[in-house]
C-alpha cells in the first residue's frame, strides 16, 4: 500500500512525458505522427506495467521470502496472481488516462473512442503481465530478471514500434516484432482510441492472444512445479 501512491505518480510522469517528450524529437507533429504519440503513451504505460514492473516485483518478492509466506497461507495462488495483476493495472490507469488526455488536447488530436476498448485493455494487459510472470517465475535467478525487465524496458522505449510505425524499423527488427505481441498489442490500443479503419485488428487478436494462451500455460506449469 505505501508503494501504490508513489507507483500512480511515476506512471502519470511515464505516460504524459513519453507523449509530450517524444514529439520534441519530430520537427513537426501531423495527424499522422500524433495518431501514433497520442495511443502510444497510455499503451507504453499499460504493457510496462506487465512486463517490467511486475516481474520485478516478482523477484523482489522471491528475494525477501514474501512470495514463500503467501504461498503458504490457505488461498489459492491463482487467487494471489490475479489479485496482483489486478491492483497493478489499475494503478496504471490514472497514468494511462493522463497521457490520453493531455496527448489528444497538446496535439489537437480528436479520440474515437470505440466501445472494444475495454476488452482490448483487459486483454493486453492480460497479456503481458502474462509474459512478465513467465519471465519471474521460470527464472530462477532474481539478478537475472531484473537485468531481463532493464533489456525490455529499453527495447519498449527505443525500439518498439508503440509510437512511431513498425516500417520505420531497419528490417531485421520489423521482423522480429512480427512475431513479438508489442506491435499488435499497440495496433489493438490505437485502434480502440482512434477508430481508425484497416489495421490488421483480427490478426492482432489472434497474436496476442496466443502469446498470452503460450505463457499463461508456462505461468500454471511453474506454479504447479512449485506445489
Amino acid at each position: 500500500k505505501s508503494a501504490l501512491p508513489f507507483f500512480m505518480v511515476i506512471q502519470v510522469v511515464i505516460g504524459t512525458g513519453t507523449v509530450i517528450g517524444l514529439g520534441f524529437l519530430m520537427p513537426e507533429i501531423d495527424q499522422s505522427s500524433a495518431l501514433y504519440l497520442v495511443p502510444g503513451g497510455p499503451t507504453l504505460t499499460l504493457i510496462t506495467v506487465g512486463l517490467v514492473i511486475v516481474p520485478q516485483m516478482i523477484a523482489e518478492d522471491k528475494g525477501k521470502g514474501t512470495l514463500v509466506y503467501m504461498w503458504s497461507l490457505p488461498i489459492s495462488r491463482w487467487v494471489y496472481v490475479l489479485a496482483d495483476v489486478t491492483v497493478w493495472t489499475a494503478a496504471a490507469l490514472p497514468g494511462m488516462s493522463a497521457a490520453l488526455v493531455l496527448g489528444s488536447w497538446y496535439y489537437g488530436f480528436q479520440l474515437t473512442v470505440s466501445p472494444m476498448i475495454l476488452p482490448v485493455l483487459l486483454l493486453v494487459s492480460a497479456a503481458s503481465s502474462c509474459v512478465g510472470y513467465a519471465v519471474a517465475y521460470l527464472q530462477k535467478n532474481e539478478q537475472m530478471t531484473l537485468l531481463i525487465t532493464n533489456v525490455i524496458i529499453f527495447s519498449l522505449f527505443l525500439f518498439s514500434p508503440i509510437n512511431y510505425p513498425l516500417e520505420q524499423l531497419p528490417e531485421a527488427l520489423q521482423q522480429i516484432h512480427r512475431i513479438l505481441p508489442i506491435v499488435y498489442m499497440a495496433d489493438l490500443v490505437r485502434t480502440a482510441l482512434t477508430g481508425i479503419e484497416g489495421m490488421p485488428v483480427f490478426q492482432a487478436l489472434a497474436v496476442v492472444t496466443a502469446w498470452f494462451c503460450i505463457c499463461f500455460l508456462l505461468v500454471v506449469r511453474a506454479l504447479q512445479k512449485r506445489g
